[in-house]
């Protein structure tokens, strides 16, 4: 009896053709918001020609074939390459991203962008929903001022950017961990560089950016923690409770920090019962990481109880926006501020947009390498865990009702785009994560992880220059 195909053999070939629909949506969509395919905005920015160009391009690498034969002749020359940037420092290399994201910062104001400005010219210090994002940007606001005139989008700007600072520092630190660092290091650098999110790191005025820096730091060290019995847990605790401290959003994010505590145990248990030293030893680390997730809000509250700011607006309905309602209506519209219902159409069509707008490629490489398991059974490892906790995420930008659109019609949804972008972080990763299971070191995965870059840096690059107002 003749044997099945191993499935293994398609999967780049599934990667390949998801690829091609991203693109042929890029070629062929209606990109203009509120009712239009706006996830691939982007494309506005291309003229015809260079826009054909590109898509073209990376329809060529999206094909197996195509993608192996061109890293198969690119293997030496890029080891050269290599070689010869390998003394280049890389704080060098980040002072150059940071470069060109003041170069091509954003000139678009959406979303609370413009309220924020209002708020800090008429002396705001902080916000419930944001205390530290705010309690930093006034700072920088009035710093600025004092010093040289700044007005307060400039500062908002400038904390954006130096939020992308941290997160290219994060993405540093992510290639260099153990198991990530076998894939190459270049494989971060070039799918979870060049997600959607990155927007919110050139210069884009609202207050997402230090939220999705601090979820790639929170995701960093628990990672590490979770691969590396060696590596205390409390960092990755610490940067989870400054991240809420910064965004009250990340309490999306909560999960990982337990569950990461967890893979701990169990790894060090080696499927016995744990010693009364090994129980100890937990309770303490765990008692120890609470502590540490919790101080960076505890000062924050402490902070502002002594001020006199008080805590009145800590509240949910003022997270539900201007119907005070946070989460999208099961069955019925009630409110004008609500535009659908949690499974209509309409809505999932929102959904898809963002989805497709932050994380386009690591939504594939996730939902396609779930199946990508080696006959090692590698794909549940520890790492596999604490991504997949972080998706809570993706239900938070599911099911929270983002009513800014009410007040941008011609945006619609697309006004609170970057509320959610911060998503794109972990999909990616994960994607990432079990790209490094699905596949064994070599030509095939290199080639995979070359169309993927291609599609990503397309589809991003767009967006960048629609943001910027540049059009090439």
């Amino acid at each position: 009896m003749a044997e099945l195909p191993d499935t293994r053999d398609l999967r780049p070939w599934a990667v390949g053709f998801a690829l091609l629909a991203v693109l042929a949506l890029h070629a062929a969509a209606d990109p203009r918001p509120p009712d239009g395919v706006w996830a691939v905005a982007g494309v506005l920015a291309f003229s015809p020609p260079v826009r054909w160009l590109l898509l073209v391009l990376a329809a060529l690498l999206a094909l197996p074939p195509v993608s192996r034969r061109l890293v198969r002749v690119g293997a030496a020359p890029a080891r050269r390459a290599a070689a010869a940037l390998a003394g280049v420092p890389a704080w060098v290399w980040i002072a150059l991203l940071i470069a060109a994201t003041w170069l091509l910062r954003s000139r678009v104001l959406s979303g609370d962008g413009p309220a924020t400005i209002e708020h800090l010219q008429r002396g705001e210090l902080i916000n419930h929903k944001e205390p530290l994002d705010r309690l930093v940007t006034a700072l920088v606001y009035r710093a600025g001022y004092a010093l040289s005139g700044w007005d307060a989008g400039t500062a908002i700007a400038l904390v954006s950017i130096a939020a992308g600072a941290l997160f290219w520092a994060g993405l540093l630190r992510l290639a260099r961990l153990r198991p990530v660092s076998g894939a190459g290091g270049w494989v971060v650098w070039s799918l979870v560089g060049t997600t959607g999110a990155t927007q919110l790191f050139f210069g884009h005025v609202e207050n997402y950016s230090l939220l999705t820096a601090g979820t790639l730091w929170t995701l960093a060290l628990s990672l590490e923690a979770a691969t590396d019995a060696r590596r205390p847990l409390w960092p990755a605790a610490f940067a989870f409770g400054l991240t809420f401290a910064t965004h009250l959003s990340a309490a999306w994010l909560a999960a990982v920090v337990p569950v990461t505590w967890l893979v701990r145990v169990r790894q060090a248990r080696g499927g016995g019962w744990p010693s009364r030293a090994e129980r100890t030893g937990a309770a303490r680390e765990a008692i120890g990481s609470a502590m540490a997730a919790c101080l960076p809000i505890a000062l924050v509250v402490l902070g502002m109880l002594v001020s006199g700011i008080g805590l009145g607006g800590f509240s949910a309905s003022g997270f539900g926006g201007g119907d005070g309602r946070l989460f999208v209506p099961l069955f019925a519209v009630e409110t004008p501020f609500e535009r659908f219902t949690m499974f209509s159409p309409a809505h999932l069509a929102a959904v898809g947009n963002e989805l497709l707008l932050v994380a386009p490629v690591g939504a594939i490489l996730a939902l396609t390498l779930w199946l990508g398991r080696r006959r090692d059974g590698g794909r549940t490892d520890p790492g596999t865990w604490v991504l997949l906790a972080a998706l809570g995420t993706v239900v938070y930008a599911f099911t929270f009702n983002p009513d800014m659109m009410v007040g941008d019609q011609t945006l619609g949804v697309m006004n609170e785009w970057d509320l959610f972008a911060f998503e794109a972080v972990p999909i990616t990763l994960l994607g990432v994560w079990w790209l490094r299971t699905a596949f064994d070191p070599g030509e095939e995965r290199d080639a995979l992880v070359l169309s993927a870059a291609a599609t990503s840096f397309v589809h991003t690059a767009g967006f960048l220059l629609l943001n910027a107002g540049v059009k090439v």
